[in-house]
């Protein structure tokens, strides 16, 4: 694993990024319901050099597709895998194409692919379904609504007891990725497609009003692109979804808890400073300086992939320059490679097109800016913060940092734990290489969600 590898692996929630194109909000005023998103159901695969040639496309055109998902658009319009796609209502399609294109078809639109079936050339139509909505269960209903942040709107799911309240409400503020968390939580496996839904769905199942909010661009959310979202005005997303949390009918105000995972740890201090809850959990999380965090992970994530202490060392040595400049001090990564051009490729390799986890440096600066330990500090509410022990992306150092900040001032009322088996996407492995080595390919651990519940029941009868 090469140091600009061994970074992408930093802070953030991993999955394969969905269909999720962002497209400009629509003219529709901001008093209509947030209108769901078609759901094509169907991945795809790259279309060999060869196979493109002899369909007469230009390199970078047509696509495979993979079997179609049952019940969704695809499947009812007669994909098989296999297909060979050529274009989509009209136009040629490439892997950086067909999700915007898709995505910007309202639901209840007639489609038509043209493909390719065993070399010969047919046309599939239909109307492009409305994505599924989670249906809930006998212990909970999910209610679909948004919230509306620098005049686009986001959408937000709920789920609610179908027994009289007053309940705990419960927000969860996702990582950093741009992956959609709009799926059912009942049949959630908590693979890289349901991250945290087993958890979610226990959360749900107790007597909790929870919600969970679409990040922009991402599922029905209008705005983005998400990669040029900067960190303040994502924040203020999640400040409009506790609001609509503690303003839903049948929540007891005085009993919400914030679970914020990976990123959200970040952000969910930030919110609870201005909007008090009951309790905040964070699991897999940083509370240091931003620059800080990245020394660690230069450092730690290339030894747990085998590397030699002096090549970590010699890494450590180059990637502090280069990310003091950058972040620090504002400077580009280009100035960075004139100024240090023997380090030109491992600038290039650390920031693609400019950029840092495909996102704009505004975002890292920001966050880099920001004195986690103030926040913490001011916060009234009890603390749960959790690493899990097979977690190689976050460090111990910042959990327990955050307990410390915490009981100093109100000594008690945080909380540090380990979560056994457990790695950063809540997946059971018993140590970090093993979970560096299959990641992304593990199933749910409950580790951590233990944890969790049974902290809240704890927390509840506390003042």
């Amino acid at each position: 694993m090469n140091p600009a590898t061994t970074l992408l692996a930093l802070f953030a929630l991993f999955a394969p990024t969905a269909l999720h194109a962002q497209t400009p909000a629509p003219s529709a005023t901001l008093e209509q319901p947030l209108a769901r998103r078609g759901a094509l159901g169907l991945s795809f695969s790259a279309l060999p050099r060869k196979q493109a040639e002899k369909a007469g496309l230009a390199r970078g055109e047509g696509l495979i597709a993979n079997a179609p998902t049952p019940g969704l658009t695809a499947e009812k319009i007669g994909f098989e895998a296999g297909d060979v796609v050529l274009r989509f209502n009209g136009a040629a399609v490439s892997a950086s194409t067909i999700g915007a294109a898709v995505r910007a078809t309202p639901a209840g639109s007639l489609v038509e692919f043209e493909i390719l079936r065993k070399d010969q050339p047919l046309k599939l139509r239909g109307e492009l379904l409305e994505k599924p909505r989670d249906p809930g269960n006998e212990n909970y209903e999910v209610l679909y609504r948004h919230v509306t942040n620098n005049g686009q709107r986001m959408r937000t799911i709920l789920t609610r007891p179908r027994k009289p309240g007053p309940h705990p409400g419960f927000m969860f503020i996702q990582g950093f990725s741009p992956v959609s968390y709009d799926y059912v939580l009942a049949t959630a496996k908590g693979d890289v497609s349901t991250l945290d839904g087993p958890l979610l769905h226990r959360v749900a199942s107790s007597g909790y009003i929870t919600i969970r909010v679409e990040k922009p661009g991402v599922g029905d959310s209008e705005g983005g692109p998400f990669a040029e979202l900067n960190y303040h005005d994502e924040i203020g997303i999640y400040r409009e979804a506790l609001a609509q949390l503690k303003a839903t009918e049948g929540v007891d105000a005085n009993n919400v808890f914030l679970f914020g995972h990976s990123m959200g740890a970040a952000f969910g201090p930030m919110i609870a400073v201005d909007n008090p809850v009951k309790g905040i959990a964070v699991y897999g999380g940083a509370a240091r300086t931003w620059f800080e965090y990245l020394l660690d992970t230069l450092r730690y994530q290339g030894l747990v992939a085998g590397a030699s202490f002096e090549s970590t060392d010699e890494k450590v040595r180059h990637g502090a320059r280069i990310m003091a400049r950058v972040m620090l001090e504002g400077e580009s990564p280009e100035a960075v490679k004139d100024a240090l051009p023997d380090l030109a490729p491992l600038v290039d390799g650390f920031f693609p097109g400019g950029r840092f986890n495909d996102k704009t440096l505004e975002f890292w600066r920001q966050l880099n800016e920001i004195n986690f330990a103030d926040y913490w500090n001011k916060l009234d509410g009890h603390v749960l913060a959790v690493k899990g022990a097979s977690d190689f992306v976050v460090y111990e150092a910042d959990h327990k940092l955050i307990a410390d900040i915490v009981n100093r001032r109100q000594p008690g009322r945080a909380k540090f734990a380990i979560a056994p088996n457990c790695d950063h996407l809540l997946h059971a492995f018993a140590t970090e290489p093993e979970s560096l080595r299959n990641f992304q390919r593990g199933e749910y651990s409950d580790s951590f969600e233990k944890l969790l519940v049974e902290w809240m029941a704890e927390v509840r009868g506390k003042n």
